[in-house]
């Protein structure tokens, strides 16, 4: 129905339907107008990763340097963020523009670090010196009466020690303060020969790889024990146990929460389980495994490249064991590491390639200068060069 409207001398019919469908319409336009919008940004979003995930460099541009002294000796880790440069004098920790947050001494012939979360420890291979830092100062030290063969830390700081002496290998547990919580002993006529230990997260968990080599015949066992309420019902403490016939398994590792890998000769076994481990997959290759590298999600082996044109393939999985890239390349390495953006980088002490999870070699350099570590920024484009005798934040172009 409509109505009369009186304005001044004028008299207005208005229909109150048509009004109201005019006020709909309107709103529709304003809504697909908003929508397209919307999806224009998404997909101009899209556009923008995809080409900065397919974009190369082969250059860079200086932001800032900062000059440092470093000895012939010195090596270099990031630890929580920051750089850690340590020589067989001690160590120095500092922030990315050089400030010094502390500075242990020492002296040791062959310095080893065992680092995670916002412990280190810093130990003297066949040793006896152990010193356990944080991110402020030092926490604790300890000395042990046995040549130290590895350490492995926990994320409070909770140690464990493997040693031997005269044909005995011994295995301890101290917190961070240096106060022994735990001790055992592995006698190798009887157990086999340690290669290596890796403790969990919480450091209730400890496993051990271990060698057994009887007539020609090689076994190596890997042993877990609890520390907590369930080791406590079980002998020794082992709560499980797994051999593998004619396999080396010299390095073991505790990623994110209760997942280990034990890098074999030509396998990687991984093994969940809060309490008890078990088996949940071995992964194997018809070629020898060169090189392993990893971090707290993610692990990668790499082996010669015999069929595929390149001298060398890199595999990188997730830590459930899925396969997330496969590399191919033909630089001469001698580091393989993921980066804190998830790319991997592949260098030696000049020449360095980047690699991004798509598998787009995004930066290829060759430095006149010794490349002791490169570190992501925020910005994808940006990078901290720890270069021999400077400490670079540069921009690749």
């Amino acid at each position: 129905m409509a109505t009369i409207q009186k304005r001044g001398l004028h008299t207005v019919e208005v229909n109150k339907d048509e009004l109201n469908k005019k006020i709909r319409r309107h709103r529709q336009r304003i809504a697909i107008l908003m929508l397209l919008a919307f999806l224009l940004i998404v997909i101009a979003g899209i556009a923008l990763y995809i080409y900065a995930q397919s974009k190369t460099y082969d250059e860079y541009e200086v932001i800032t340097a900062t000059d440092r002294a470093d000895t012939s000796a010195a090596q270099f880790r990031i630890f929580h963020n920051n750089l850690l440069k340590y020589t067989n004098d001690g160590a120095v920790y500092t922030d990315r523009n050089g400030n010094l947050v502390w500075n242990q001494t020492y002296e040791m012939d062959r310095p080893m670090l065992a680092m995670r979360d916002s412990y280190v420890a810093i130990y003297e291979l066949n040793g006896n010196q152990i010193y356990i830092m944080d991110t402020v100062n030092l926490q604790g030290s300890i000395h042990t009466s046995m040549p130290i063969q590895k350490v492995s830390i926990a994320k409070q700081g909770t140690v464990a020690v493997l040693m031997e002496s005269e044909g005995v290998s011994y295995l301890q547990l101290y917190d961070k303060l240096g106060n022994q919580l735990a001790a055992g002993e592995l006698h190798v006529q009887n157990s086999g020969y340690p290669l290596d230990i890796a403790l969990s997260e919480t450091g209730e968990k400890l496993a051990v790889s271990i060698l057994d080599i009887n007539e020609g015949n090689v076994k190596t066992t890997i042993a877990f024990y609890n520390f907590g309420v369930v080791g406590q019902n079980s002998i020794d403490k082992i709560v499980g146990s797994y051999s593998y016939s004619d396999v080396m398994i010299p390095q073991i590792e505790y990623l994110s929460g209760d997942i280990m890998v034990g890098f074999g000769d030509d396998r990687v076994l991984l093994f969940t389980g809060e309490q008890k481990p078990v088996e949940e997959k071995n992964i194997r290759f018809e070629q020898q495994i060169k090189s392993i590298f990893y971090n707290e999600n993610y692990f990668g082996v790499i082996y010669d490249g015999e069929g595929t044109g390149k001298q060398y393939c890199a595999q990188l999985y997730e830590k459930t064991g899925s396969r997330a890239l496969e590399i191919l390349f033909d630089m001469d390495y001698t580091t393989v590491e993921i980066l804190g953006n998830k790319e991997i980088c592949i260098r030696n002490e000049n020449d360095c390639e980047i690699y991004n999870l798509r598998g787009t070699k995004k930066f290829s350099y060759s430095f006149p200068e010794h490349l002791y570590m490169i570190i992501p920024e925020k910005v994808s484009s940006e990078y901290t060069l720890i270069i021999e005798g400077q400490t670079q934040l540069v921009k690749l172009k």
